[in-house]
């Protein structure tokens, strides 16, 4: 697990090496968030997790100096195209009251993100990512056979 973490809420995460498998191809939809209950701020910090995944590029100018402190602008990008790698085109972010959630070709990423008083990236949490079962099954059929031990 890749984790880079300070007190001042400078935090990147992200898990590959065992993402979570989703228990059917199609998740449940989340709960609608009206125009009217989203916060300030929200929709800012949607489109920079839009802009991040769709260009695979993170904008320094977008992060407080004490996240650039604590995590480059390169570890993010590098974190960018773990995620794509691992789940495949990027398509969509929704937000949830709870989290914003990245819908990608083969899963889906839950992403947190915190932004200062100054609209600033001063915090930034990608969860690890859940694959679609029918991509797991595909995937565990093609390593099928390919393992074998000795006893």
């Amino acid at each position: 697990m890749r984790a880079i973490a300070s007190t001042a809420l400078a935090f990147l995460m992200l898990s590959l090496s065992a993402p979570a498998v989703a228990q059917s191809s199609s998740p449940s939809p989340a709960p609608a968030v009206s125009p009217a209950a989203v916060p300030p701020g929200i929709e800012l910090a949607r489109s920079r997790i839009d802009t991040m995944l769709r260009t695979g590029h993170a904008d320094a100018s977008w992060f407080s100096a004490g996240f650039l402190a604590q995590v480059s602008v390169s570890q993010v990008d590098a974190v960018l195209a773990e995620l794509t790698a691992a789940l495949g085109a990027y398509q969509s972010v929704e937000y949830t009251p709870a989290k914003f959630i990245a819908h990608f070709a083969k899963g889906t990423d839950d992403v947190q993100i915190h932004l200062d008083a100054n609209m600033k990236i001063d915090g930034l949490l990608f969860e690890p990512p859940v694959v679609s079962l029918d991509d797991a099954l595909r995937a565990r059929q093609r390593i099928a056979g390919t393992v074998s031990a000795k006893f």
